[in-house]
């Protein structure tokens, strides 16, 4: 009886620290899923940009050397923009993919590797995002100096800039504010081992010996 007890016990822990790892699997999926939208949808605008910028070496007569640097750096600006949404969008997709075919495909103690390999790599993937939106930000600086009047150019320049040190305090404040420490999380694995090994043949034997213990020094006492 206390055999069929103590493994309905553990198959029962067991399932709820599953159940808790499969919400943090979803939480990953969702937070991969929003990041890889947002950036299909930034890449697009980078493609549009190099498809539809007037190029001033095409319209131009004349080409100076500041005109071909503000060119050079426009495209190159563009590229990594865009090579960068491309690597957030796959790296989400993948990520999403083969983490919950593994999660629910695989054997036993799948599903704490799946959640452990997304929250390895989701960095990379932030990473990606931000540099994607800083370097699109600086293309369409380029941009207004190639296409627009000095004043016009200036203008936008400073609006640029506000905005991307606005995102930039704001993204910073809420990490801030929404940071812990790795060893400030709640681990269940740790408390589902402590139970399985107390309620144990092992963690019975012992907890029955001191209980014997306890009983005789009482009776010596008295």
């Amino acid at each position: 009886m206390l055999a069929a007890d103590r493994l309905l016990l553990q198959s029962s822990l067991k399932q709820n620290a599953i159940q808790l790892k499969e919400k943090e699997l979803n939480l990953h999926n969702s937070n991969f899923g929003a990041l890889g939208t947002q950036s299909a949808v930034l890449a697009g605008f980078v493609v549009t940009m190099v498809v539809e910028f007037p190029s001033p070496s095409n319209t131009a007569s004349k080409i100076t050397y500041n005109t071909r640097a503000l060119e050079l750096a426009y495209y190159v600006c563009c590229m990594a923009s865009l090579i960068s949404n491309l690597y957030c969008v796959a790296g989400s997709t993948f990520l999403s993919v083969f983490a919950t075919n593994l999660a629910l495909r695989g054997p036993d103690g799948s599903v704490e590797r799946a959640v452990e390999g997304m929250h390895e790599e989701r960095r990379n993937v932030f990473i990606a995002f931000a540099v994607g939106l800083a370097s699109l930000l600086v293309g369409m600086i380029f941009g207004a100096w190639l296409l627009m009047p000095l004043e016009s150019a200036v203008l936008s320049t400073i609006i640029i800039g506000y905005g991307g040190h606005c995102t930039y305090q704001f993204g910073r404040r809420t990490y801030k504010r929404f940071s812990f420490r790795e060893d400030e999380s709640s681990e269940i694995d740790d408390f589902v081992a402590a139970v399985v090994s107390r309620f144990s043949p092992a963690g019975i034997r012992r907890g029955s010996r001191s209980s014997t213990a306890s009983v005789s020094e009482e009776k010596k006492s008295v």
